[in-house]
């Protein structure tokens, strides 16, 4: 007699996962910058352990390199060490580029305060002709900046980068309306209030006038 063979047939499901992306994050778990992978997971159908059938997605998230820590995705909008000390040159970049474009480009004690401020503010190789090109920024690109990048400053650190684009303004003369305009938008973008805002512009003003 020929024996009969017993064929077991072994499936199941098992999750595998693919990296999307990496880069450098903030990681909450080691409290420091670290390189992180983005991940996204996909339910599979399973032949004798080999995946054969994809099917549905799992979700995504970020792996920390150095503690294996998973997070949402949204953890990548924390801003880095990096990004936070770059921040106050990044603010006035983008706030001086506005009020800059809404009166004289061209005036030379304007554009010598521009650079710098934003020297000053940790930017060093700041020059001509980085103004230049932040001078013909788009100016809604402008304004998306300054908000994201002013989010992640304390209130008094905002209005007094708005206090310098201010006294930029007014160095090629009183404001104009196109300049007071420009500074109202300006405020808004760096989440100062009307009050804030017209408070910080008529301390501005009357030290000029001194």
């Amino acid at each position: 007699m020929t024996p009969e063979v017993a064929l077991i047939i072994i499936f199941g499901l098992r999750v595998i996962f693919s990296t999307l992306g990496d880069g450098l994050f903030h990681c909450p778990h080691c409290g420091a910058d670290r390189q992180y992978r983005r991940r996204s997971g996909r339910r599979f159908f399973t032949l004798f352990f080999i995946p054969v059938i994809p099917l549905n997605k799992v979700g995504e998230f970020v792996e920390c390199s150095v503690c294996h820590s998973r997070y949402d995705v949204a953890v990548l909008q924390v801003p880095t060490t990096a990004q936070l000390t770059a921040m106050p040159a990044v603010v006035l970049r983008a706030a001086i580029s506005q009020v800059l474009r809404s009166g004289d480009v061209t005036h030379r004690d304007a554009r010598e305060r521009a650079l710098t401020v934003v020297r000053n503010a940790g930017d060093q190789g700041y020059g001509e002709d980085d103004l230049d090109r932040d001078l013909v920024r788009p100016f809604d690109e402008v304004r998306i900046e300054l908000a994201r990048a002013s989010s992640a400053l304390a209130p008094e650190a905002r209005e007094n980068f708005f206090a310098e684009a201010v006294r930029i303004a007014l160095i090629d003369g009183p404001l104009t309306e196109s300049e007071r305009e420009t500074l109202l938008v300006a405020g808004a973008d760096l989440n100062l209030t009307r009050v804030q805002v017209s408070g910080v512009i008529s301390m501005v003003e009357q030290e000029a006038a001194r």
